[in-house]
C-alpha cells in the first residue's frame, strides 16, 4: 500500500498510455511489513504486493527498508536503473543481505517473457506509479541519461547509506608529502586545504570494492603544488579549481547530470557519500566570480538546479545560519552570480530560496566586512626631552 491515502486522480487517456508504454518492475519475496519505495514514492509491502507498474521512461531509484522485530526499520538499501519503454525489470529478495537483488534464475528472459504475456493477470498486485511525484522528479533528474548512471552506480549495484570501509595496510598508509616537514610554505598549504575540505582530518579508509559510488574525482580548490603567494588567491576564486573540473567532465551537461544524480542517491537512498560529493561540488562552483563570467551556460543551469534541489535539504542543512556550510556557499553563489553578470539567475534563485525555505540573504551585494582592509591605528611617538 502506498504509505501517501490521498486520492491519486489521473487522466483516463493518460493511464491508458502508461499502461501501455510505461515500464514494470516485478519484485518477488519481499517480507509483509517490508519499506519500499521508488523515487519520492513509499509504499508498506502488503501480502498481495508484487511490485509497480506504468513506470515512467528515464532514472528511477528503488529502495526497500527491513523491519525489525520491535517495528524499527534498518538503513535503506537499493539501486538505481534506467528504464526503458515497456521494460521488465525483475528483482527477488535477499534474504541473508535484506535486500533486493537481481533474479537468481537460468533463463531470465524467459520468465520476462512469460510475465510479460500473463501481465493483465499480475496488475492487480502491481501498484500503480504515483504520478503525483513526476514532475518533482522530473525536476530532480531532468538532465541524467543512461550513461551518467551505468558510469556512477557502484560495481555491485547496491547502494547504501554508508559505504563498507576497510583500513588501508600500513605499507598504503599516507605519510605525508616529501619534504612538507621542513617546508614552512608546505605547511601553510596544508593549513588551509584543511579549513576548506574537512574530509582531509578523516583517517585514511578506503570503502570495499564495488560498493561505492563512482563519481568523478574532483580538483582541490587549493592544489598541493601552490606557491604560499597563490594559496589566498585559490582560496578567494577558485576560477582554476572550477576550469579544471568543467575540463575533467568535457562539458556542462556532464557536470549537471552528475550532480543531479548524486542528489538522488542521498535523498532517497540517503548515501552520505553522495550528499559529500554534492557539497564539495557546491563548494567549487559557488566561489569564482571569474568562472561564472567565463562558464555563464553552465552556472545558469546549475542555479536552476539548485533551485530544485535545496527544498530538500534535510532539516539540519535547512537553518539560515552563518554555521550552515551550505546557506553560507549559496550567498556566496548569489553574489557571484550577481557579480558575474547572471543576476536574473540569481534572483530567480534568491526568490525561490526565499519562498521555499524562508531564506533571506540581506545586504546580499554589500561588501563583506570581512574582506575590507584591517586599519590599525598606531600610538603617537612621544617627543623625549632635549638632554636627557
Amino acid at each position: 500500500m502506498n504509505k501517501d491515502n490521498s486520492s491519486m486522480n489521473m487522466d483516463p487517456q493518460l493511464a491508458l498510455r502508461l499502461l501501455a508504454d510505461g515500464a514494470v518492475l516485478v519484485i518477488a519475496g519481499v517480507p509483509v511489513g517490508t519499506e519500499f519505495g521508488i523515487d519520492l514514492c513509499a509504499y508498506t509491502i502488503g501480502p498481495e504486493f508484487r511490485g509497480v507498474k506504468m513506470i515512467p521512461p528515464g532514472v528511477h531509484y528503488v529502495w526497500c527498508a527491513s523491519q525489525g522485530l520491535y517495528g524499527d526499520a534498518a538503513p535503506r538499501v537499493g539501486f538505481v536503473h534506467f528504464f526503458h519503454p515497456n521494460e521488465i525489470l525483475v528483482r527477488e529478495w535477499d534474504n541473508d543481505l535484506e535486500e533486493l537483488r537481481p533474479r537468481q534464475i537460468a533463463e531470465p528472459e524467459v520468465e520476462r517473457e512469460r510475465i510479460r504475456k500473463n501481465l493483465v493477470q499480475l496488475e492487480k498486485m502491481l501498484a500503480a506509479y504515483d504520478y503525483r511525484h513526476v514532475c518533482a522528479w522530473k525536476d530532480l533528474t531532468g538532465s541524467v541519461t543512461e550513461p551518467c548512471v551505468d558510469r556512477c552506480r557502484p560495481t555491485l549495484g547496491t547502494i547504501r547509506t554508508n559505504v563498507e570501509l576497510q583500513s588501508c595496510p600500513d605499507a598504503d598508509r599516507p605519510r605525508g608529502e616529501p619534504g612538507a616537514a621542513s617546508s614552512s610554505g608546505s605547511k601553510r598549504n596544508a593549513a588551509v586545504r584543511l579549513l576548506l575540505d574537512e574530509s582531509e582530518l578523516l583517517p585514511n579508509l578506503k570503502p570495499v570494492e564495488g560498493t561505492a559510488p563512482r563519481f568523478s574525482a574532483l580538483p582541490l580548490r587549493v592544489p598541493h603544488d601552490s606557491l604560499p603567494a597563490d594559496v589566498s588567491r585559490h582560496a578567494m576564486d577558485c576560477i582554476a579549481a572550477v576550469d579544471d573540473l568543467i575540463d575533467r567532465f568535457g562539458s556542462s551537461d556532464a557536470l549537471i547530470e552528475e550532480l543531479q544524480l548524486a542528489y538522488v542517491f542521498f535523498l532517497v537512498g540517503y548515501s552520505v557519500e553522495s550528499l559529500a560529493h554534492w557539497r564539495k561540488l557546491l563548494g567549487l562552483l559557488a566561489h569564482s566570480e571569474a568562472a561564472v563570467s567565463k562558464h555563464k551556460l553552465t552556472y545558469m543551469k546549475y542555479s536552476e538546479v539548485l533551485a530544485h534541489q535545496l527544498p530538500y535539504l534535510p532539516e539540519e542543512l535547512m537553518v539560515p545560519s552563518p554555521h550552515n556550510s551550505v546557506f553560507k556557499d549559496v550567498r556566496e553563489l548569489l553574489v557571484n552570480l550577481h557579480e558575474g553578470g547572471l543576476s536574473v539567475s540569481a534572483e530567480r534563485l534568491r526568490k525561490r530560496l526565499e519562498n521555499k525555505l524562508g531564506w533571506y540573504f540581506e545586504g546580499l551585494l554589500d561588501e563583506d566586512p570581512e574582506d575590507q582592509p584591517l586599519i590599525i591605528e598606531l600610538p603617537e611617538a612621544q617627543e623625549s626631552p632635549i638632554g636627557m
